[in-house]
């Protein structure tokens, strides 16, 4: 179990309007009415370099949408179906900052920036962006396609579990329902392209992502990572049962 390489800089394309899958047999499901995340207050570049950024994003941040992306709440009545469509809306967030980050360089902005609560969670993008460094090319990717959020409760019995990936145990993870094609290329000078991690079209890239949200200036409100799992990997899916499951 642990981290895939290069799983977080396949951040989540946007699903067509309309083209959410139907919910699973538990929880409420239903297209997102929260379409996306308000506009990035202009700051000062001093404010994103206290982050670790050495440039400010783009304004608007592109893919902060959950249009067409369907939210499912499985935690209810813990959760309320209002708190889930804004955790979804944080997560989709912090995966665009993710996608820039990445895209970017912006290694320093991941460590420090606060987007995970221990540096194990996003440690193989650091490393991806620091090998495209020495390597003298740029990454670029193609985007998963997220079909459904799923908002789901974790059981205390696994703590040992997270804490034995070196990872944060919180009460609850956002479940990804999604499917490649997607892609992680590394582009020389000369245009000369190399693919570092593919997956195939309609393949599964389904994610358990433990977290909470937080509002973090100058970004706003975004889902800070605890934990990320492979749910393609059977192991992950033993362990983990229900959280991981389809």
């Amino acid at each position: 179990m642990g981290v895939r390489i290069a799983r977080l800089m396949l951040v989540a394309a946007v699903v067509a309007s309309g083209c959410g899958t139907s919910p699973g047999p538990a929880g409420h499901g239903r297209p997102s009415g929260f379409a996306s995340a308000p506009p990035n207050a202009t700051a000062p570049l001093a404010a994103w370099q206290r982050l670790g950024a050495t440039q400010a994003p783009p304004n608007p941040l592109p893919g902060a949408s959950l249009q067409g992306i369907q939210v499912v709440n499985q935690a209810s009545p813990a959760v309320s179906d209002a708190q889930a469509q804004a955790w979804a809306l944080a997560l989709i967030t912090m995966y665009s900052y993710l996608d820039w980050a990445v895209r970017d360089g912006q290694d320093r902005f991941l460590l420090q920036s606060g987007l995970a609560s221990n540096p194990a969670v996003l440690g193989s993008e650091v490393t991806s962006i620091q090998q495209a460094r020495q390597a003298g090319v740029t990454g670029e990717t193609q985007r998963v396609t997220i079909r459904r959020l799923v908002i789901r409760a974790v059981p205390s019995s696994l703590q040992s579990v997270f804490k034995g990936q070196l990872y944060t145990w919180t009460p609850y993870a956002i479940f990804l329902d999604a499917i490649g094609p997607a892609s992680y290329t590394w582009v020389d000078s000369s245009g000369k392209r190399t693919v570092k991690y593919q997956v195939v079209a309609g393949a599964s890239a389904a994610e358990l992502m433990g977290g909470a949200v937080a509002s973090i200036p100058p970004m706003g409100p975004v889902w800070v990572l605890g934990s990320d799992w492979d749910c393609t990997a059977t192991n992950a899916r033993v362990t983990l049962g229900q959280a991981c499951a389809q």
